[in-house]
């Protein structure tokens, strides 16, 4: 049995964390039956210790998510530009950095489960796969009950086809949204709803952008038109089928219940709270006599309740509705739909306030337990499970409750036995007495390969649909570290000394759980750093902790330090030295490969650190790191100690460089838009002021300089509304935008190729973006990466590395790029062409040179500013519009060539210049076409008709 020592738990919450030295001398002269659990209290207590709240703070986190990406003075994202912006990627050239050419036909496919096999593109896949990450749906197959469909709410929606053994993405070429609720076609299962907007927050920022449909088993997707872009499904928070008619649906979202009757084409809005935060949250559909019976569970922050319409959704009335009641999730009992439970929050504070059950359908409820009538494990059902113990667990004289019932809060029923209910908070407990009492199958704080652990943070419960009780007990869960399952449903609960590790005697007959998280790469990275022998990395997570892998290892990434996880750092000179952080100011060091960590923030004082806090390590001396706050703090002993290296700035530092020449240059990027440089970084206090200039009302997400010339830098910006990439030359005195071409969506890191500083690589919200002259135009990547958010590139050696915020890791292989000798167009170059001749004609060929055929060809002409005219591959200028004499006697555009090596030639302007068939006499010098003019219309009689008279 492994479990975070009680003794550590106590003191933590006691004394708090500063006090870990005091509590070292104390447990030195214990001598108790924790001292059994010494070896992973050594490993593990400063991943615990130091969040003795909860595992991660989702709130924070979607907080801090939102507010790097939104626009001045707006208050929700736009999602709908990911929408947007996709066909006009899709549009862009595309580069292959494998390969270092432009494609020319980019049509990809899906990436394959395994991580090994990639049909999407060059990009492998590095896992994690067996961590998981926050899943609100799941759904299994009726008939074919191997197949099963899950979504994380970054990373899109996945197929396993054997039960859980592994997973196959289905929506990687799709936008990324938050997938919340999955609804399969009663009558084809290949049909399937997933609704998108994780409504559950106490925000209105972070929007969905709709329902999608796939007809095919998930293979294609489609969003249904009447959804896009309407509030009314910018939280789509439960899909559900009507058992009656399957073309008939029901939505719970934030505006109330929708209903569609044909299928999803269209819908309206049937039910509208009132005085409710969050609208609607939970929805069930039970058949009777003909008519549909819906119960709807609307409100979380503010006082909600439960209605009940008896009439397919046509008329509606309060069923369970008082003053104390927040979000309230509900369960029919598949056994009996006349019994249903309703688990309930409190919303003043967010902890369990009660069951309630029905006998008639929902008409009427009573309460089977109260937090007032409760025993100890039943208080419980939505708090953190070990503090509610203290008293019990002897960790200290009160139950501490950390609730969380506004986040994980679902409650479900055996499929065979109505007095059998589950509910998932932090923890899943059972109750087996219809609702009385409640104790606990999984403690979260438990070492992950113990048989009682679970994940903590609870969303979904789904019973395997060949469940009997008796040759099949499989139940599924889905929580923040994705899917986890039991194969008996009827094994013992955890008694108290149990569920609070005072003993060794953990039988075989409890419940027990096993991950399903195999190649289901859902992790949300804020950040990563890859070790100085490239076979190895680590980043920090979101809900997750800081997680370390290797080549060949997918499905084996392991925990280093728990919590929220942040940016991370190794020396290059010692990787037993390593660097990484919680929430806020609260960097940790290693000396022993993430064995253990001890604090380092000696001599920090400052204040304005954000949930995640940005650091860096100097790329040319491992000793001087900075970090930033409200101002930027240096050190020059590797965290030993820490001064202040500049003046307050303007707001929080969301990103800093280092030159990878030198510790003298160095440059942050803040929340609200500026830029701080200084090249004399090594010898500044807390009173110097660094120059600044404000490039963007937005937030500077990633700053990178130049590894070939400290004197440019590269920035990019993350809100949207505003330019996204900017560029410096001069060491910061002027910044360009360098954007020109690319959507409107977040961008959220940058490299310069330290091979080529022409090939520049930023990563967005929607993928990787290539840019092969020094940013002044952009190719999207054509390696096969998916539509995912990316956290941060790294650049080691020949190889790209990308830490994604809901895809977990990829890196791909990047070929030395050609980039010395660009194709050259002439100069000064005019073209001849009759008026109205036939489209395709050619009117003459542009004169180029390609320095090096056998290296790079002709991969298109680009032709801006007149589209009566394109140039193809081999030159030749031709006529695709009408070319018209009376409208213009001169057309003038820009040509420029792009070869296969995604090198930009010049872009002269070329002139073409438009006979006048206005005279008809054969003679040449009257400025008329002449005889030559006159063949052209006698190939095209119908040349007339399409003059445009003006």
């Amino acid at each position: 049995m492994k479990l975070l020592s009680p003794v550590s738990l106590a003191v933590a919450v006691a004394l708090g964390s500063a006090s870990y030295v005091a509590f070292n001398q104390l447990d030195d002269q214990a001598s108790t039956q924790y001292e059994l659990k010494k070896e992973y209290l050594d490993k593990k207590y400063e991943s615990k210790l130091f969040n003795p709240k909860r595992y991660d703070k989702p709130k924070e986190a979607l907080d801090f998510y939102i507010e790097q990406r939104l626009p001045l003075g707006v208050t929700s994202l736009p999602v709908e530009k990911y929408s947007s912006a996709l066909p006009n990627i899709n549009a862009m050239p595309h580069f292959s950095l494998k390969t270092s050419q432009v494609i020319e036909d980019y049509s990809p496919t899906l990436n394959a489960p395994d991580g090994q096999n990639q049909e999407l593109g060059e990009w492998q896949e590095l896992g994690p796969g067996n961590i998981g990450g926050r899943t609100r749906a799941l759904v299994i197959h009726p008939t074919e009950t191997d197949i099963m469909y899950t979504a994380g709410v970054a990373g899109g929606v996945w197929k396993s086809d054997n039960a859980g053994e592994s997973w196959q993405p289905l929506s990687d070429l799709a936008t990324n949204l938050a997938v919340t609720t999955l609804s399969l076609d009663p009558t084809n299962p290949d049909v399937i709803y997933a609704g998108t907007g994780e409504g559950f927050f106490n925000s209105d920022a972070l929007r969905g952008d709709g329902i999608f449909k796939s007809t095919d088993a998930g293979v294609t997707w489609e969003q249904i038109s009447s959804t896009a872009s309407n509030e009314h499904f910018h939280y789509t928070n439960k899909v559900v089928h009507s058992p009656n008619d399957n073309q008939r649906l029901y939505a719970a979202t934030r505006s109330g219940v929708q209903r569609s009757n044909d299928g999803g084409e269209t819908w309206e809005n049937i039910y509208v709270p009132t005085g409710t935060a969050a609208g609607c949250l939970d929805l069930t559909v039970t058949a009777h006599e003909g008519n549909d019976v819906l119960l709807t569970a609307c409100g979380s922050f503010l006082e909600g309740g439960v209605h009940r319409s008896a009439d397919n959704g046509t008329t509606w009335e309060a069923v369970l509705d008082f003053p104390e009641q927040g979000r309230t999730t509900l369960a029919v009992a598949p056994s009996d739909k006349n019994i249903v439970y309703a688990l309930v929050a409190s919303v003043s504070n967010f902890g369990m306030q009660g069951v309630y059950k029905s006998t008639d359908m929902g008409a009427t409820w009573e309460a089977t337990v109260t937090f007032d009538t409760a025993d100890d494990f039943s208080k419980l059902l939505l708090s953190n499970t070990v503090y509610g113990l203290f008293p019990q667990c002897g960790y200290g004289n009160d139950p501490v409750y950390f609730n969380q019932g506004w986040y994980d809060n679902i409650i479900a029923v055996d499929p065979v036995n109505p007095d059998v209910v589950w509910t998932g908070g932090i923890d899943l407990f059972r109750s087996d007495d219809g609702g009385k009492s409640f104790a606990p199958t999984s403690i979260w704080w438990f070492d992950m390969d113990n048989d009682q652990y679970a994940h903590a943070d609870q969303h979904t419960i789904v019973f395997h649909p060949d469940y009997d009780g008796v040759e099949n007990k499989t139940m599924f869960v889905g929580n923040d570290g994705g899917i986890q399952r039991t194969d008996n449903t009827d094994g013992d609960r955890l008694n108290v000394t149990q569920a609070c590790g005072t003993t060794n005697d953990y039988q075989d007959s409890l419940v027990n759980w096993t991950t399903l998280n195999n190649g289901y790469a859902v992790t949300q990275f804020y950040h990563g750093t890859v070790m100085p022998d490239g076979d190895a990395y680590f980043g920090g997570t979101q809900d997750n902790g800081t997680l370390l892998g290797e080549d060949g290892g997918l499905n084996d990434w392991q925990e280093i330090l728990g919590g929220d996880g942040g940016w991370t750092a190794v020396d290059p000179s010692n990787p037993d030295i390593i660097f990484a952080e919680t929430t806020n100011l609260s960097l940790r060091k290693s000396v022993d490969g993430g064995e253990t960590f001890t604090p380092a923030t000696n001599g920090i004082t400052n204040e304005g650190f954000p949930f995640i806090t940005r650091f860096e390590m100097a790329p040319s001396d491992p000793q001087t790191l900075w970090i930033g706050g409200s101002q930027l703090w240096r050190t020059k002993d590797q965290a030993d100690n820490w001064v202040a290296g500049s003046a307050r700035l303007d707001s929080s530092v969301m990103s800093i460089a280092i030159s990878p020449n030198s510790t003298s240059a160095v440059a942050a990027g803040t929340r609200r838009g500026y830029i701080y440089v200084n090249y004399d970084a090594d010898n500044t206090d807390g009173t110097s002021q660094w120059q600044a200039t404000q490039i963007s009302s937005g937030t500077v997400s990633a700053i990178a300089f130049d590894p070939n010339n400290d004197q440019t830098i590269y920035a990019t910006v993350s809100s949207f509304g505003v330019p996204h990439i900017w560029k410096t030359t001069d060491g910061g005195q002027n910044w360009s935008v360098i954007d020109d071409g690319l959507p409107d969506i977040p961008f959220t890191s940058v490299v310069v190729d330290p091979n080529d500083s022409n090939r520049v690589i930023a990563g967005s919200d929607l993928g990787v973006f290539v840019s092969t002259d020094a940013g002044e135009s952009w190719m999207a990547d054509g390696s096969g990466l998916a539509n995912t958010n990316i956290a941060k590139l790294v650049i080691k050696d020949k190889e790209l590395f990308a830490f994604t915020h809901g895809r977990s890791v990829y890196k791909v292989d990047m070929k030395e790029s050609y980039f010395d000798e660009p194709p050259v167009i002439a100069i000064g170059q005019t073209f001849f062409t009759d008026e109205n001749v036939p489209v395709g004609t050619i009117v003459g060929k542009l004169e180029f040179e390609l320095p090096d055929p056998e290296k790079a060809t002709i991969s298109a002409f680009n032709v801006y500013g007149n589209d009566a005219f394109r140039v193809d591959n081999e030159g030749n200028v031709i006529v695709q519009s009408e070319v018209d004499f009376e409208y213009s006697s001169l057309y003038t555009f820009t040509v420029q060539a792009l070869d296969s090596r995604g090198n930009l030639s010049n872009n002269p302007k070329v002139h073409v210049k438009v006979n006048d068939l206005r005279g008809n006499d054969d003679d040449d010098n009257d400025g008329d076409a002449g005889s030559l003019g006159w063949l052209a219309l006698l190939a095209s009689p119908l040349a007339f008709l399409r003059r445009r008279r003006k």
